[in-house]
């Protein structure tokens, strides 16, 4: 076999690249940490010239270790964070650092935009829920903060965008992502200028770049690129998307039947539909890599990380271990249990102002107690979101589950119980660099098309079924969750 594909998936704390079969047979995954900075409080963000070096690093690093020739490497694509910002000035050089999705720094304009009316009015138009680390809300922040940043912008990307660009010296927003900006319209697929000039920031309208499609040639790999990369040039590099599509895509998700639920820094709820359905809720809608369809997702960073810093910071190293967790669990699991752990560290998915926290601890509880709060309060949290895309037309069958906790088998009973829905596991190890790399077999043409990768690269499924009474029981606590959590919201 001559035909390799290579992902890349830039996450918001890991960088990683995987070496593919067509099939989407997992050769090589090469990773590399590249934590966040935070000068600030509420600042996310990452020294783009850093970014470039440890992506085409830990490209190299993938390389190396297939033992494969890189003229083998047919082509190249991505699956990156949503939102954030990444600013090129005239000359093509970052601006200042790039901004990641879990920056909050804008969130007091995000609260005038909702008390003003200008998110009710913008969402007709984006079909977007305001966040403070969607682009616009960043640029009205250096606008008003860092004037002299929002002057110099001639380019605003994804953290896709911008890497591509390091790559093929060519300047392109994929359209997974960037259709979820709050500056582009998703049912013309075209910018809106209008959102621009809602969000107080019309000098934006003339730094957009033109959009190209997930599995668009959007260049080759650059004389310089190949130095830096161990790619050779000439190779071909396509257009990506949102991981949130990638996570989708690797599941087999591709009709509204089936629901991708995602675990990690993020609890993400995603269906794929031929159409927008209307509705009075503020769904959030985007344009999916199938052409002529668009996916519908939710998600807020109160999953898996939020035991992650639990067991950190208060537990030892052995907690760190997922058998442990798993027996501590399945030991809480056999004692009444009524603590709640509410897990918004990093935010909230209910009300804006609540925090993380336990509620209903008493002396003779232990740690087992404490870690299946943490593991029922992440589930309650999940449904808030996945209860809502769900009801959109009641037709879910099954579950796609990606990500960390798919590692207990005891949580994902839990998910699927709480659910009371068939939850299929999918058995992909890294989802994004897998479907990245499908991405670039459709934009080679080794595929006719995204409908014809899925099904060429099924992955192995786990199914879990869900039990009625643990159902009812856990579905009484989630009332108990969400009661309470209104009244500290007050």
């Amino acid at each position: 076999m001559n035909a390799f594909f290579m992902g890349v998936d830039l996450g918001g704390t890991v960088i990683k690249a995987g070496i593919y079969s067509p099939e989407g047979q997992e050769i090589i995954v090469a990773e590399h940490p590249f934590p966040t900075e935070s000068p600030e409080a509420g600042f996310s963000e990452r020294n783009m010239e850093a970014l470039c070096q440890a992506t085409c690093g830990v490209i190299r690093e993938a390389i190396n270790k297939s033992r494969l020739n890189a003229s083998q490497i047919t082509g190249i694509s991505f699956s990156s964070h949503g939102k954030g910002l990444y600013l090129l000035d005239k000359h093509g050089k970052p601006v200042r650092n790039g901004i990641v999705s879990s920056d909050s720094r804008a969130q007091s304009i995000v609260d005038e935009w909702h008390q003003d009316g200008t998110a009710e009015k913008a969402y007709p138009l984006s079909l977007q829920q305001l966040w403070p680390s969607h682009p616009v809300s960043l640029l009205r922040w250096l606008k008003q903060h860092e004037p002299e940043s929002y002057h110099n912008t001639r380019y605003v990307l994804m953290v896709h965008d911008y890497i591509r660009y390091r790559l093929t010296d060519q300047i392109t927003c994929e359209e997974t992502n960037i259709s979820g900006s709050q500056l582009y319209n998703p049912t013309t697929s075209s910018y809106d200028p209008k959102l621009c000039q809602l969000f107080g920031i019309d000098e934006v309208n003339d730094k957009l770049a033109p959009v190209i499609n997930s599995a668009q040639l959007a260049g080759t790999v650059t004389t310089q690129a190949a130095a830096e990369s161990g790619l050779v040039e000439g190779t071909p590099v396509f257009g990506g998307f949102f991981d949130v599509v990638g996570a989708a895509l690797a599941s087999g998700v591709s009709q509204k039947d089936k629901l991708s639920a995602v675990a990690g820094t993020w609890t993400i709820s995603t269906r794929v539909f031929d159409e927008i359905v209307p509705s009075d809720y503020p769904y959030v809608w985007s344009k999916y890599c199938i052409p002529g369809t668009y996916f519908v997702h939710e998600g807020s960073p109160t999953s898996a990380s939020n035991l992650a810093w639990f067991t950190r910071h208060f537990f030892n190293q052995r907690f760190q271990d997922y058998d442990v967790l798993n027996h501590c669990v399945a030991e809480g699991a056999t004692r009444q249990n009524d603590i709640l752990f509410f897990p918004w560290l990093y935010g909230s998915n209910y009300h804006s102002n609540l925090q993380g926290g336990l509620l209903g601890l008493s002396s003779h509880h232990t740690d087992a107690d404490i870690i299946y709060a943490i593991y029922e309060g992440i589930v309650f949290s999940h449904l808030l979101h996945q209860d809502r895309i769900i009801g959109i037309d009641n037709n879910t069958k099954a579950i796609r589950f990606t990500g960390g906790p798919t590692q207990s088998p005891l949580w994902m009973q839990m998910f699927c119980d709480a659910s009371n829905l068939p939850l299929e596991v999918v058995d992909v190890q890294q989802s994004g660099c897998q479907a990245a790399a499908l991405c670039a077999a459709v934009g080679t043409g080794y595929y006719a098309g995204f409908d014809v990768a899925i099904a060429a690269s099924t992955p192995k499924i786990i199914r879990y079924q869900p039990n009625e009474i643990a159902h009812q029981q856990l579905r009484k606590k989630f009332a108990r969750f969400k009661s309470v959590a209104d009244a500290l919201s007050q």
